[in-house]
């Protein structure tokens, strides 16, 4: 045992000697040649690091693609988004005629993809990866690439559509009934479809009938008219809502009351 950890001791101190002297040689062909090694052995902070070192060496020079992918590449593997995007974006404004630069423009798009929050968090620059992939399936509609990157589009535009209608739906929670329905019906104009429409008009509803029912005697009467035509849109558009049940209830309740106020 005592063998076997003497050995691999020995073994890191080599490679990291290994890695230094590398830092300490002239020119740039043993530096590259060493940085793609480390690379295809998925050591990507040493690459990165003999790459960052070998760009102003090679700039002007055929290497110069190589080592500006590469070095992005490595960005991207570890998990420094932000840069990574910012040198893809990099590589093809340099490189626009590269073999590379198909992969390097969805690259770009996957990296702002990756460093979307959260979606409670701030959206914009889950916006800013919906167009630059959009962008690339545009220009690029037949690559190789191209279905991942609508799959990705899909993914962004659920979470923007989630944070959209959670901050609605925040208002009915707080209790501010006239703030939610407004919220919900942008929502609702903004993300037609949404998997999250058939909840909003639940909201909708509610939201409405409970307006109704605090409401003075004098505005009652219009307010739960309200309720029931938000309802027959709701069940029109939804007629085996999983909500059905709650909002049917919220439905008569409104016509009893209506009821009333024809009596009188």
């Amino acid at each position: 045992m005592k063998n076997k950890l003497f050995i691999i001791i020995i073994f890191i101190s080599l490679s990291c000697s290994d890695y230094r002297k590398l830092f300490k040689t002239e020119g740039y062909e043993e530096k590259l040649e060493g940085a793609l090694k480390y690379y295809e052995k998925e050591e990507y902070y040493k690459a990165s690091t003999l790459f960052e070192d070998i760009k102003p060496l090679v700039k002007g020079t055929e290497k110069s693609e190589t080592v500006d992918f590469y070095f992005a590449y490595c960005l991207y593997h570890q998990k420094q988004y932000i840069l990574s995007s910012n040198y893809f974006k990099e590589f093809i404004e340099l490189y626009s005629r590269s073999e590379r630069v198909i992969e390097a423009e969805y690259l770009y798009g996957y990296s702002l993809y990756k460093d979307s929050p959260n979606f409670d968090l701030d959206q914009s620059s889950s916006v800013k990866a919906i167009e630059s992939i959009q962008a690339f399936i545009n220009k690029y509609p037949y690559s190789k690439y191209s279905k991942d990157a609508g799959d990705l589009i899909d993914e962004l535009r659920v979470k923007i559509e989630k944070k959209y209608f959670f901050n609605a739906k925040q208002y009915y929670k707080i209790k501010k009934y006239k703030s939610a329905i407004i919220g919900l019906k942008n929502f609702q104009i903004e993300f037609p479809g949404s998997i999250f429409d058939e909840e909003s008009y639940y909201l909708i509803i509610s939201s409405q009938f409970i307006i109704a029912k605090s409401s003075f005697e004098n505005l009652q009467k219009d307010r739960f008219k309200k309720v029931i035509d938000f309802y027959i849109e709701f069940i029109d558009k939804y007629p085996k809502s999983t909500f059905i049940k709650e909002a049917e209830k919220m439905y008569i309740e409104s016509l009893n009351f209506l009821g009333t106020f024809a009596e009188n």
